[in-house]
């Protein structure tokens, strides 16, 4: 169901395995991240009522993400740590068209794709038998939300285009994100 044309990079888990304390603090980040490009998106385009109560439910879902992350930390006697920032983010958001409507339309599309490629790794992690089993436990539970919030992308994307034109879109930067995830060097951080 999710549209990503290539599977993580076998070496990933490895390295967030080894290094879940980085990765937490990423994934805090990333959810921190995705409330705030919610509240862009509300900004942005506050004429759109549909995209704007979709987005103020995943900006409450995002930044409940963010507190059970950093729980987790804290849990554990750890700070949350400075974002590093993501490749994978930057590349994907360099696709994005620089005027409206096409910019709405990418935004959406990149954000799916992104959703799409948590989902897929929180299933990885959650099956993942060198990782505390409490922390299994909160990926496993992200693991619907996150395929949510792909399908509340495509859907507003397919709202505000045609269907067919936003199939093709779709198409074309899911072939972009395959080639930015082969690209990838095994960080661990959540799109590393």
């Amino acid at each position: 169901m999710l549209c990503l044309q290539a599977d993580t990079n076998a070496g990933w888990i490895e390295a967030a395995s080894r290094n879940i304390i980085a990765l937490l603090c990423d994934h805090a980040h990333c959810e921190r991240k995705a409330a705030m490009n919610g509240m862009y998106l509300i900004m942005h385009y506050p004429q759109h009522d549909t995209l704007v109560r979709e987005m103020i439910t995943l900006v409450e879902e995002e930044t409940a993400h963010f507190k059970m992350v950093v729980g987790e930390l804290y849990g554990r006697g750890i700070s949350l740590r400075p974002d590093r920032g993501n490749v994978y983010a930057k590349r994907l958001a360099e696709q994005v068209r620089k005027q409206d409507p096409e910019r709405l339309m990418d935004s959406l599309l990149v954000d799916c794709l992104i959703e799409a490629r948590s989902c897929e790794r929180f299933t990885i992690l959650a099956g993942c038998e060198d990782i505390p089993e409490d922390i299994r436990g909160m990926y496993h539970s992200l693991m619907s939300s996150e395929e949510g919030h792909y399908l509340t992308f495509v859907d507003l994307a397919k709202l505000y285009f045609p269907h067919a034109t936003v199939e093709a879109r779709l198409g074309e930067l899911a072939t972009v994100e395959a080639s930015i995830v082969r690209s990838l060097t095994n960080m661990p951080q959540m799109h590393g």
